[in-house]
């Protein structure tokens, strides 16, 4: 399995200690809880007043299911699921089951990922690529899958396989040898992780983690890679080391993409420009980009990390960010600091009450544990354990 498989690097010895530790001042939203008990919560869609969860499991808990890998014990499952939550009483119940997981040592879950809803249909994205799944595992084939599902019925089918397809592409590239040249420009791993779906009128925007690209998938399944994007950090010990596309989002006539390096591009005719959003300080916005949505002439993007690298302060100080694509001005609507039922978010939608909903707990399983960073994060707040459903309230 490729170095790059993972979206989330490195093993953590601090997780709980630096989550605690100031962050940076926010603007004041009010931000509720609206439910937890989540596996592993990625993406989040609504269709008319139901709000639908994407799930990425816990891999699997049945030792024969575990292999190793330079990750560590990687272990391969059905655990992950779609669920409704209920936003008035937060009730949930998973509408479709049983669909691919992989744990990767210590840093998390891969599962269902994106989630999008267009003409009564919610669409799915699983990560991973079955490329770099051991044969002999079954489910496996499903990695890199992008599904259509009856939200009523949780029936599902499979439009596309955009991780073979993706994976596929990269490997037209040389890999980078850091022994000899650094992060080495115009490399790129042969990898994929397609993260992130994007449901349009022209078809289906998925942004892949792995292979750095904007894939564009078809009525019919057929698929074409938009934009690859080839930015590498010349400092190789920086996380990430490469842009790592993670969302996707329209608004004002293109298409924007939000990556875990923290930048932000405007994708339009062929070409992507980078926008760096700041707040009325001059202060930029963005450090580890996961999610995007946009309402209004508003993009609102999610930093699943605060700004730096695992060591600083800051880091474990994820937050939500508006952004006016026409006036360029930003700020920070909250952050985890002061609302710890945003640690670690992951994704946004805005729901039929016009507010703001967010995963939180991205890493966190369903019983309040977790495999990312050894298992030391505050997975918990009180007796509401695992992975959450939070609100900010804009609506005002």
């Amino acid at each position: 399995m490729s170095h790059r498989l993972r979206y989330l690097v490195a093993a953590l010895t601090a997780v709980a200690v630096a989550a605690l530790l100031p962050g940076p001042a926010a603007a004041s939203p009010t931000v509720s809880l609206v439910a937890w008990g989540l596996d592993s919560p990625r993406g989040v869609a609504f269709i008319d007043s139901k709000a639908f969860v994407a799930e990425a499991g816990h891999g699997s808990n049945n030792p024969a299911d575990c292999f190793a890998t330079p990750f560590g014990n990687t272990c391969v499952g059905n655990t992950s699921q779609i669920s409704w939550v209920n936003t008035h009483t937060g009730a949930h119940a998973a509408i479709a089951t049983g669909f691919f997981s992989i744990t990767l040592g210590r840093e998390g879950a891969l599962g269902v990922s994106g989630l999008s809803a267009r003409g009564g249909k919610l669409y799915a994205q699983i990560g991973a690529t079955a490329r770099e799944m051991p044969p002999t595992i079954e489910i496996g084939k499903q990695a890199g899958s992008l599904l259509r599902v009856n939200p009523t019925n949780g029936h599902w089918t499979t439009i596309a396989n955009t991780g073979n397809f993706d994976f596929d592409f990269a490997t037209q590239f040389t890999q980078p040898n850091p022994e000899f040249c650094g992060q080495c420009p115009g490399t790129q791993e042969h990898d994929a992780n397609p993260n992130d779906v994007l449901a349009t009128s022209n078809g289906l925007l998925v942004a892949d983690s792995g292979s750095n690209t904007l894939t564009k998938v078809g009525k019919e399944g057929q698929m074409e890679v938009l934009y690859h994007f080839p930015w590498r950090d010349p400092n190789f010990t920086n996380f990430p080391s490469d842009e790592v596309p993670t969302c996707v989002a329209t608004g004002g006539g293109a298409i924007w993409i939000g990556t875990l390096s923290g930048h932000l591009y405007r994708f339009a005719d062929t070409k992507a420009t980078l926008v760096t959003p700041k707040d009325s300080g001059g202060n930029a916005l963005l450090s580890h980009v996961t999610g995007c949505t946009s309402r209004g002439g508003n993009l609102y993007l999610v930093n699943m990390f605060g700004a730096g690298q695992f060591s600083d302060q800051t880091f474990f100080d994820g937050n939500v960010v508006k952004y006016n694509t026409e006036s360029g001005k930003g700020e920070m609507l909250a952050d985890a600091f002061h609302n710890p039922a945003l640690f670690l978010p992951y994704s946004a939608k805005f729901g039929p009450d016009g507010n703001l909903y967010v995963t939180s707990g991205a890493v966190c399983n369903a019983d309040g544990t977790s495999s990312f960073g050894g298992g030391h994060l505050p997975c918990a707040l009180g007796e509401k354990k695992g992975g959450r459903l939070v609100k900010i309230s804009l609506n005002a």
